[in-house]
């Protein structure tokens, strides 16, 4: 799973991203990957939560997108290319 969200707030001056994604590993576990920053800067970071089940990466995957939204982000489509 990939998501990415932008969040504009033109009144703080507030251009940042965020990118969700959902990937298994190669030792069987799953891990939620969280990457932040300001959009046309220099900067940002990641953050990296192993679940050793399918299930709970999924909850946590869900929780974090829930909470951004709250916070302001917004999804924006990303179209992934297929080569």
């Amino acid at each position: 799973m990939y998501l990415r969200f932008e969040k504009f707030s033109h009144r703080d001056g507030q251009h940042r991203y965020l990118v969700l994604s959902l990937t298994p590993t190669l030792f069987g576990d799953w891990c939620v990957v969280q990457s932040t920053g300001p959009i046309g800067q220099p900067g940002g970071q990641e953050r990296r939560n192993y679940c050793p089940t399918l299930d709970e990466a999924q909850s946590l995957f869900e929780s974090t997108r829930e909470r951004q939204v709250k916070r302001g982000f917004v999804p924006i489509p990303v179209q992934m290319g297929l080569f």
